[in-house]
């Protein structure tokens, strides 16, 4: 990033060993490294909810599953959909970057798909197989503050430095 361009630290919202969310400007990160449940599931779609409500510029978002974050039980995957139905809906752009290419990918993209297929709105979502590529697509919808995709680059890196740090709760 060039040092005259503007940017700024995402806001942690959630933070533990299985997970992080966070917000940078407009823009909804989540990283899941850990086995994604219910509860934490439900916490996001909450910040999600909150953010969607109060922002006065199209909020977005990106969804990271790592390499090894396994696949959500049936709960979590009922959320995930919630997420889609009713606040991906009222996003600029939602994309998922499926860490680890190949089959992981796959599976990664065959969830998100099934839930996007079934869902009563046009999809706002983007499958991509890394971050790069994630953050050239939510450039156009960033805020001017965070310094476009390489503003959104470093914000995801600082926030997947969080996972496994105490929530700011």
């Amino acid at each position: 990033m060039l040092a005259t361009e503007p940017s700024i630290s995402p806001t942690v919202m959630r933070a533990d060993a299985v997970h992080v969310v966070g917000v940078c400007g407009a823009t909804l990160i989540q990283i899941w490294r850990g086995a994604p449940n219910y509860m934490l599931s439900a916490e996001v779609n909450e910040v999600a909810r909150a953010m969607v409500a109060s922002s006065t510029h199209p909020v977005s978002s990106l969804f990271v599953v790592e390499r090894g974050s396994p696949p959500p039980d049936e709960a979590t995957r009922r959320n995930f959909a919630s997420f889609s139905r009713d606040l991906v809906s009222q996003m600029s752009v939602s994309v998922v970057v499926a860490e680890g290419g190949g089959f992981r990918g796959a599976l990664v993209r065959a969830v998100g798909v099934t839930l996007t297929t079934i869902l009563p709105h046009s999809s706002k979502f983007r499958f991509v197989n890394d971050v790069d590529s994630a953050a050239e697509l939510i450039a156009p919808y960033l805020l001017p503050a965070v310094g476009g995709a390489p503003g959104l680059l470093d914000a995801t890196s600082k926030l997947r430095a969080m996972i496994g740090a105490p929530s700011p709760r």
